[in-house]
């Protein structure tokens, strides 16, 4: 049984589709190698508020998925995407 809800591909398309088809965080929207995912803030993947859920690239994902945790202090400038979402 997958930890994503039934209708995971409609509710990552809406995330997408808000985002402008484009990275939330580089911006990036066809930079070859860069597929858009979208990246659960809390890392639990049955929260799909549109506050927990984050259109990005593969790296960016996998970037922010290593530093990011919700609530946490900002050590250094906010990211552009956490400033949007006021985190």
């Amino acid at each position: 049984m997958s930890d994503y809800p039934d209708n995971w591909s409609e509710i990552a398309d809406e995330i997408k589709d808000k985002a402008g088809r484009k990275c939330e965080n580089c911006d990036s929207d066809s930079v070859p190698g860069r597929i858009l995912t979208v990246h659960h803030l809390d890392l639990n993947k049955a929260n799909c508020t549109y506050e927990n859920l984050l259109a990005c690239c593969q790296v960016c994902h996998l970037s922010i998925q290593a530093k990011y945790r919700p609530g946490q202090m900002w050590l250094t400038e906010k990211p552009e995407w956490a400033k949007k979402r006021n985190l």
